[in-house]
């Protein structure tokens, strides 16, 4: 954000999260059951043995994970590819013998219908809690609070990158790259006006931190 503004900003603050280091557990799952790699690439998400492995380790997930489970996809369309083959396979009614299953919807106006959907099933002796299935930078990964027993464990299907082939993505980090190759050229790191350091970052880095 600096760099991009060109301006320093001289007093900043950064907070420590609020929850402790031993409340919280961050992984990778890099397989699932049957052995498949769980890459969400563009090139691998349509793969068989990979979407049947990843809703099957969704299934072992809603087992042993109490109350609300929350899982993100990068995008619509591949939340939907995911649970229509889920359906297909049987796998979709597997996971829902363990949660009550709540979809978000691509409707702003029908998302309060579902949070409160989710509410009622977290709430239900039916269940072993909830499962909410969203996109990330929608508006249940952003717009709401999942907070204590709502929100147990979230599972992240894939890393939101952008469509690279969007003609304003690609105009970015052409410019990105554009003026990081001039500013190499001159051998100087680039500076703001106040002369504080503001080093240029590529296309390419711009494109993953976006996503991360």
């Amino acid at each position: 954000f600096v760099n991009e503004l060109r301006t320093d900003f001289p007093i900043r603050l950064e907070n420590p999260h609020v929850i402790d280091k031993k409340q919280v557990w961050v992984g990778v799952v890099p397989k699932g059951p049957a052995g498949a790699v769980l890459n969400s690439s563009y090139k691998m998400r349509s793969d068989d043995r990979y979407l049947t492995d990843l809703g099957n380790s969704i299934v072992n997930f809603s087992k042993i994970i109490p109350d609300g489970m929350l899982v993100f996809f990068p995008s619509y369309s591949v939340m939907s590819q995911c649970i229509a083959a889920w359906k297909a396979k049987g796998i979709w009614e597997r996971i829902g013998q363990y949660k009550g299953l709540v979809i978000e919807p691509t409707n702003a106006a029908a998302f309060a219908n579902s949070a409160n959907e989710f509410k009622a099933k977290l709430d239900s002796p039916e269940y072993n809690g909830a499962a909410f299935f969203g996109v990330c930078r929608g508006k249940a990964s952003e717009g709401l609070d999942f907070s204590d027993r709502a929100g147990r464990a979230v599972i992240i299907c894939g890393i939101p990158f952008a469509n690279a082939v969007d003609p304003k993505v690609k105009l970015k980090k052409e410019v990105l790259n554009s003026k990081l190759a001039e500013s190499r050229s001159r051998n100087t790191t680039a500076t703001n006006g106040n002369g504080a350091d503001a080093e240029r970052i590529s296309g390419d880095a711009w494109y993953v931190q976006q996503a991360m």
